[in-house]
């Protein structure tokens, strides 16, 4: 005990004399927080909330973009609170604690912030940037610094904390840490010519169901019907996008739409999607270490098993490569599948999948569903919104277009006369295909009356709605 306390009294003293030199109140912008964000200027602050003790201000600096601001208690760290010797007596010492006790050092705050969606450091500018929510699909500058040396203990406790090691012989690392968050790292300047950086992507902590979608009206209530009918149907689904256009969100609202009582394996490179379902499988690939004995598992092999596990819906986070062609084999053998990939078309996703690595036989291609493009689109006051743009049926590998934001009318009498897959989603859901309209309406209006609605409270929704329409099956 003594000996952590005199190892912790030397780095306070490391501390403090760091943050004498650095202080420099012509040129460090942080110097002025008391007078700037105590009265910050109407015009410049753009949002403005507290997490415990923290305060956050989103603003719009003399640059005329858009930065985030922490304010955190200035009270000073105190030894003995740390290794236990003294009981917290508030929520600034508490902060601080498990601040410490974390191992995220200054991207503390951005953690336990429900707003921050991913973390980045690029050993650029040493600046962290982040992607808030109240600014969807952009890279906003987060006022917090990191010094080399900061960076480079940073990036070995986040490999830590994914149970790695980061070195100059393992210079990069990927994975998940013990708390769920996905992380990339690189150590020094062996691969990366600005030194260590990271990127973080928080794990959500609860599951986005359709009714998140629907009040943020990515799509509308008679499209994810439509939808609804294909996916229940074993439909085969790929939605694709540009990276960051919310391909994995709007997979995962699409599989919570799916029967309660049915069983569903999610296969994914790092854990990203998180359904409501109690009979989810989740599995995700193994990667070969340097230097290890250790098999590699990849998503063509995790595909394979879960065929073996008799499932009714298998979906695949992404595709890339050779997996594809399994998924494939498991839609054209009654398995219901979705997946993502990377495209700007539902053309572009037709090219994506017959030319190499991917290479999928024409037979292959017909067994797709449909094809589901959404996009970040501009908005006013330069931010960006998500919405579901287009969706195009393959018919006999021509793509048949049922819906283009913008371009159609949204209507249930529309998609119905355009669509040639409603037709066998009745056949097999077992109701006649006369029915069709009032089957869309049904469904429309429980999605109308469940926008908003918790997860809890959509599941329970969910599951009564399929007890009415099907019977007491749970």
């Amino acid at each position: 005990m003594i000996k952590l306390r005199l190892g912790l009294e030397k780095a306070f003293k490391i501390i403090k004399n760091n943050k004498t030199e650095e202080k420099d109140t012509k040129e460090n912008f942080y110097e002025q927080e008391d007078n700037l964000f105590k009265n910050p200027p109407k015009w410049s602050v753009i949002a403005q909330y507290k997490i415990g003790p923290v305060n956050y201000y989103v603003y719009r600096g003399e640059d005329n973009l858009v930065h985030l601001y922490i304010n955190e208690p200035k009270i000073e760290m105190n030894i003995d609170l740390l290794t236990g010797l003294k009981k917290d007596t508030n929520e600034e010492e508490r902060y601080l604690i498990n601040k410490y006790k974390s191992g995220y050092g200054k991207i503390y705050p951005l953690i336990i912030d429900p707003h921050i969606d991913e973390i980045s450091y690029n050993g650029y500018t040493n600046n962290i940037s982040a992607i808030h929510k109240l600014v969807p699909s952009r890279w906003i500058m987060v006022d917090i610094k990191l010094e080399k040396e900061e960076s480079d203990s940073l990036v070995i406790e986040l490999a830590r904390k994914a149970n790695k090691v980061v070195s100059l012989t393992t210079p990069y690392i990927e994975g998940i840490t013990d708390d769920g968050n996905r992380i990339s790292v690189s150590f020094l300047n062996e691969i990366s010519h600005f030194g260590s950086n990271f990127v973080l992507r928080k794990y959500p902590e609860k599951p986005l169901t359709m009714s998140d979608l629907l009040a943020s009206k990515v799509l509308s209530p008679i499209i994810a019907a439509y939808i609804w009918l294909l996916a229940e149907a074993q439909g085969f689904l790929i939605i694709s996008g540009s990276m960051g256009s919310g391909k994995t969100t709007l997979l995962q609202s699409i599989a919570s739409l799916l029967p309660p009582y049915s069983k569903i394996i999610t296969i994914e490179d790092t854990p990203e999607l998180k359904l409501i379902s109690p009979n989810w499988d989740s599995f995700i690939t193994r990667p070969k270490l340097p230097g290890s004995e250790v098999e590699e598992i990849n998503m063509e092999d995790l595909l394979k098993y879960a065929l073996r596990r008799r499932a009714d819906y298998v979906i695949v986070g992404e595709v890339r490569g050779r997996e594809a062609k399994v998924l494939a084999q498991a839609a054209t053998s009654g398995y219901g599948a979705m997946t993502t990939i990377h495209s700007d078309s539902p053309e572009g996703v037709i090219s994506r999948l017959t030319l190499e690595p991917i290479k999928l036989p024409s037979l292959f291609i017909k067994s797709i569903t449909a094809i589901i493009q959404i996009r970040t689109l501009p908005s006013l006051g330069g931010k960006a919104i998500r919405r579901l743009y287009e969706i195009d049926e393959v018919d006999d590998e021509e793509l048949l277009n049922i819906y283009k934001l913008g371009y159609q009318t949204n209507d249930i009498d529309n998609i119905v006369r355009k669509s040639k897959k409603l037709e066998i989603a009745s056949n097999r859901l077992g109701f006649n295909y006369n029915e069709i309209s009032e089957e869309m309406k049904s469904r429309i209006e429980f999605l109308e009356n469940t926008i908003g609605k918790s997860p809890e409270d959509f599941y329970v929704s969910l599951s009564r709605y399929y007890v009415e329409k099907y019977g007491d099956v749970l």
